[in-house]
C-alpha cells in the first residue's frame, strides 16, 4: 500500500447547497459529492500509478474558501475506465450533465468526449479516459468545513514532521507535482485526520 499527496488547484470551496445549486461553480474532481467518492480527470500520471489499496490525499490550494488543508482522501477501491463507469449502475450520478457540480466521467454513452466537460479537459482526453479510480467508503473520507479550520493551523507541521521533510509553504513540502508516502507515512496522515479507514494493523505513536 501506499500513498500519495497533490494540490487540487481547482478545488476551491467544500461547501454546496443541499440542492447542489449554489450560483457558482463547484469542482467535481475528486468527486465526493454522491456515492461512492470517485477520482478520475486531476492528475492522469497519478492515476495511472495508484493501485488496490492505494491512498489518495487531496489538499486545497492556497487561493481556496477555505484554509490550505487536506479535504479529503480516498482509499482505491477498484480502478475501471471512464467507458466502463459509464457503464456502471451504481456510478450514474457520476455521469456529466447539465448539473453543478458536475459528474466527473468524461466520456458520453458512445464513449466519446462528453460535451457537457464543455472543452476544458479535450486536449488530454485520451489518457484520463482510461483510469478512473472508485474509492471504498470505508477508507474515504471527505472533510467538512469545520474540520478543515480545525486542523488547518496544525498542518504545516504535521505534514513537515511525518514526511520529514521542512517547508514554510505546503508546496514546499508537497511539490507542484505531488508526492509518494510510505505505509507508514500514509497510516499517519489518516490517525491525525482522524479516519475512518480500513489499513492493515499498524500502530503509530505520532513519531515516523
Amino acid at each position: 500500500m501506499s500513498g500519495y499527496i497533490y494540490i487540487a488547484g481547482s478545488f476551491l470551496n467544500v461547501n454546496r447547497s443541499a440542492c447542489g445549486q449554489g450560483g457558482e461553480w463547484i469542482d467535481n474532481d475528486p468527486h465526493f459529492w454522491t456515492h461512492p467518492p470517485t477520482w478520475g480527470i486531476c492528475r492522469p500520471d497519478l492515476r495511472e500509478k495508484v493501485g488496490e489499496g492505494d491512498v489518495v490525499f487531496f489538499v486545497l490550494p492556497a487561493k481556496a474558501r477555505q484554509p490550505q488543508m487536506i479535504f479529503g482522501y480516498l482509499s482505491v477501491k477498484k480502478k475501471v475506465t471512464h467507458v466502463q463507469a459509464y457503464n456502471t449502475a451504481d456510478l450514474r450520478s457520476k455521469r456529466m450533465g447539465n448539473k453543478i457540480p458536475n459528474g466527473n466521467i468524461i466520456v458520453d454513452e458512445r464513449g466519446a468526449y462528453n460535451r457537457f466537460d464543455g472543452g476544458a479537459h479535450r486536449e488530454g482526453f485520451d489518457r484520463i479516459k482510461q483510469h478512473y479510480v472508485i474509492g471504498d467508503p470505508n477508507g474515504s473520507k471527505f472533510l467538512s468545513g469545520t474540520e478543515i479550520r480545525r486542523r488547518a493551523p496544525m498542518f504545516l507541521n504535521t505534514l513537515s514532521s511525518i514526511m520529514h521533510k521542512p517547508g514554510g509553504r505546503v508546496i514546499d513540502i508537497v511539490s507542484r507535482y505531488g508526492s509518494t508516502l510510505s505505509e507508514a507515512q500514509t497510516i499517519g496522515l489518516i490517525a491525525w485526520l482522524g479516519g475512518p479507514y480500513r489499513l492493515p494493523l499498524v500502530s503509530w505513536n505520532g513519531c515516523l
